[in-house]
């Protein structure tokens, strides 16, 4: 399955699923770091002045979005091709990738929304 036949579209199905689902990880990571910071009392999402806190986040918004954006591309291009032996694959690719997009959207606007910077 190399780079040369990704013109097929069972073989665009195969990647679209695996990116998305490969790109679950690290939003599952982001979501942790947002959970753990945010306090209830405050209604804000409370982070150190190191800056570690903020490399991290997007380090893991942006380790998700590329592939869930690829998964989603390519889910979209290969769905309801009928040269597509796999479309099961194409969808979950497709749902799956822009699910994760909009999880990643929602997650830096809350964050752009309640942060607050300690110390």
């Amino acid at each position: 399955m190399g780079l040369s036949n990704l013109r097929r579209f069972d073989v665009q199905a195969k990647y679209a699923a695996v990116l998305a689902v490969v790109s679950v990880v690290p939003l599952f990571s982001a979501l942790f770091l947002v959970w753990r910071n945010y306090n209830h009392q405050l209604g804000q999402i409370v982070y150190g002045s190191g800056g570690s806190f903020i490399i991290m986040l997007l380090g893991c918004v942006v380790a998700s979005s590329l592939p869930s954006f690829s998964g989603f591309v390519l889910g979209w291009s290969s769905a309801g091709q009928r040269r597509n032996e796999t479309p099961t694959k194409s969808w979950i690719g497709f749902f799956l990738g822009a699910g994760v997009l909009t999880t990643n959207f929602v997650i830096l606007i809350a964050f752009w929304m309640l942060r607050l910077k300690q110390g």
